[in-house]
């Protein structure tokens, strides 16, 4: 079967996308520090924070901003409340007072008291008429200095009964030093150790993606992410059938490719969905055995691409697996790669039916698959297109990826591609990329002299602001390796999507154990808490708040599956499921 007929044929996966947790959301840190509490005349708050942020400057490691670093008494939590007034009895001072928290890291705690003793209560008088005697006022400086207040209370009893002026008293409690991920937790938290202010806000930017994004990502994705997962698993078929790997599948799509498909289906009032092939950019198999030291996982018959018969991939061997370079998602990301350098003279001179398996890699010299060579190369094959009055409104079209050109319309296949009459944004000395004939039809044209050029590619070059693989979104069939998920996010992927079926042990994408129902009913214990995971720990590496770059991660949860709960998986030759852990 063509590769054309295969896509027009495919049926999309049916299911919801659902946003993939981070593991800041699964596993909150929740990690504590010392901190000092002291009471202060509230009127010198202002002048107390200037002291402190002069002498003892603030960690900006640390977040604090979601400690409130004054309280009154009626905020103070019962527990801590209790230990301050066992050391500084509210009759000693005039009432006036506040207190102030002293983050981590804890400073001397002498050179705190002597620092804050200028700020000290305002002590008690007798009545309006007897002011505080002159000898006790001596006392302060010393009784400030004193590492317990109790002792300086003991020297003045002896001489006077009035009572002892108010003294710095530091009482250590625990405070939390990253912000409550919700409001419960921040209650919780001022109940039992120090008034905290929650931000919806402050979490979200460390923890989770901005909600927004997250919600209008997802609504956008939805509609084709079944589409895109059925071609995804057409290409691992592939693959698996081959012999040259396992069968895992990645699809490379532009989302504003898409939102072009909607904005034409809008204007037309037809299905959003109906050409969903036309933004996909690329297609990648794995090709983990297609090396000479994985020789024996295939014979020689079976390195034929579309040789309906291969060897048993079950069973995980590392020595035959292939290295990460050699997975679906890499090789999608080389494809691009090579289509942004697409205007290098080095490559310029590479035939497209040459271009091998793997780039840099002399030893994989196969051709592509038919599915990877049909998305690859399809935009270069030019037809008849719809006369100009015909053509949609948009700037942009959905079937050639030049970026102010005018677009041309639909075609009536999926490989079908149009010419535009457009100037040409080719580079000076340079031929034009398409031109139409006399009769109306396309004929494609040399991009320059020294080598074929693929007119119309739906893949942006270098010249014309494309980079790497940012804004685009790529689709797998299983949860990619920690390695693959690394190259995400190096490659600069918008989002990454998988059935939640796909996901594996050896992931680095999920956050939160694998569950799905034990076949055996009658298992034991063990053999269903190994199972389920439930003290792995996951990696979560599309977005974790330590690294420069993060995707958005999200699951395909399917409406149809099978008996056992599972969707399709990896196959062995005879079409059986594969339950073996590897590395996609």
């Amino acid at each position: 079967m063509h590769a054309a007929e295969i896509v027009k044929a495919i049926e999309p996966l049916k299911g919801s996308v659902v946003a993939i947790k981070t593991v800041q959301e699964t596993r909150p840190i929740e990690d504590f520090a010392d901190a000092f509490i002291a009471e202060i005349n509230v009127k010198s708050a202002s002048k107390v924070i200037k002291a402190l942020d002069s002498a003892f400057p603030r960690d900006e490691s640390l977040p604090m901003s979601h400690l409130r670093r004054f309280a009154k008494r009626n905020m103070i939590p019962q527990e801590l409340l209790a230990a301050i007034e066992a050391v500084s009895p509210p009759d000693l001072h005039d009432g006036q007072t506040l207190f102030v928290m002293i983050p981590p890291p804890l400073p001397d705690a002498e050179a705190l008291r002597k620092l804050l003793a200028q700020f000290a209560p305002q002590p008690r008088r007798r009545n309006s008429s007897t002011p505080p005697r002159p000898d006790l006022a001596t006392l302060q400086p010393e009784a400030a200095l004193s590492d317990s207040p109790s002792a300086a209370q003991a020297s003045t009893s002896s001489t006077s009964p009035e009572p002892q002026i108010p003294q710095i008293s530091l009482v250590k409690t625990r405070v939390p030093i990253y912000p409550p991920f919700n409001i419960s937790q921040a209650d919780q938290w001022t109940k039992t150790m120090w008034p905290v202010v929650f931000n919806p806000a402050a979490p979200r930017s460390n923890v989770s993606p901005p909600p927004q994004i997250l919600s209008r990502t997802r609504e956008a994705i939805e509609p084709r992410a079944g589409h895109f997962l059925a071609l995804a698993r057409k290409v691992a078929e592939e693959a698996h059938t081959s012999g040259r790997g396992r069968a895992v599948g990645a699809v490379v799509v532009d989302p504003a490719i898409e939102s072009e498909l909607e904005s034409i289906a809008w204007d037309k009032d037809s299905d959003p969905t109906e050409h969903w092939m036309d933004a996909v950019v690329a297609v990648a198999g794995d090709v983990r055995y297609a090396r000479p030291e994985a020789a024996h996982k295939f014979s020689e018959t079976n390195k034929t691409l579309g040789d309906e018969t291969s060897q048993t991939t079950s069973g995980y061997n590392p020595d035959t697996e292939g290295g990460p370079d050699l997975h679906a998602l890499m090789r999608a990301a080389e494809f691009i790669a090579r289509r942004r350098r697409q205007q290098d003279e080095e490559l310029a001179e590479t035939p497209e039916p040459a271009l091998p398996v793997v780039l840099t890699d002399p030893q994989l010299s196969n051709q592509l698959s038919p599915l990877e060579s049909y998305f690859l190369n399809e935009t270069s094959r030019l037809t008849q297109g719809p006369e100009p009055d015909q053509w949609p409104t948009s700037n942009l079209s959905p079937k050639k990826r030049k970026h102010g050109d005018s677009g041309a319309g639909w075609a009536d296949e999926p490989q079908v591609s149009s010419c535009s009459t457009a100037p040409s944004t080719a580079p000076s000395g340079e031929k034009n990329l398409s031109a139409r004939t006399e009769d109306g039809s396309c004929s494609a044209v040399d991009y320059n002299e020294d080598g074929p050029s693929s007119p119309g590619s739906r893949i942006r070059t270098r010249s014309e602001g494309g980079y790497l693989c940012t804004g685009l979104d790529i689709y797998l069939t299983h949860e990619p390796c920690v390695c693959c998920s690394m190259g995400i996010l190096l490659s600069r992927f918008r989002a990454v999507i998988y059935p939640r079926t796909g996901r594996l042990p050896s992931g680095g994408i999920a956050s939160e154990p694998i569950v799905r129902p034990t076949r055996d009913e009658h298992a034991s214990k063990e053999e269903k808490e190994e199972h389920h995971g439930e003290d792995r720990e996951y990696y979560g590496l599309h977005w974790r708040k330590e690294l420069n770059w993060r995707a958005l991660g999200y699951e395909f949860v399917e409406t149809e599956l099978n008996e056992a709960g599972e969707g399709a998986t990896a196959l062995t030759k005879d079409g059986s499921q594969e339950d073996v852990i590897f590395h996609a």
